[in-house]
């Protein structure tokens, strides 16, 4: 890999980790039975940040992360469009399925070539 291609990759998975961990803290700050909640900003931030990931990912070498990340995207398009609620239930599993996007970037960032 070319050392530009490999800052590039390096940029990428800080930003997306960087990311990542906002939504996180946003989603485990959430009170989702609150109706002053603005779920549809929270959806928004949430689908944006995964159609990031799900798009680059795959052009970086990164095929593994796209699989998750384009199910939260569907999801989060759902809940932005009034399909689907934000459950409590939802929240959580989408609080773990970061976790294992953080872990995943983690371990393809120690790869990276100093």
């Amino acid at each position: 890999m070319t050392d530009q291609l490999e800052e590039i990759k390096r940029t990428f998975i800080d930003t997306s980790i960087e990311q990542l961990l906002g939504l996180k803290e946003k989603l485990g700050n959430a009170d989702l039975l609150n109706p002053e909640l603005e779920v549809d900003h929270l959806a928004e931030e949430v689908f944006m940040v995964m159609h990031g990931i799900s798009g680059t990912a795959p052009m970086l070498g990164l095929e593994t992360l796209a699989p998750v990340t384009q199910k939260m995207e569907v999801v989060f398009d759902k809940i932005r469009k009034g399909e689907k609620d934000l459950s409590e239930q939802l929240n959580l599993q989408t609080i773990r399925g970061i976790d294992n996007l953080i872990s995943e970037l983690r371990c393809n960032s120690e790869k990276i070539a100093l």
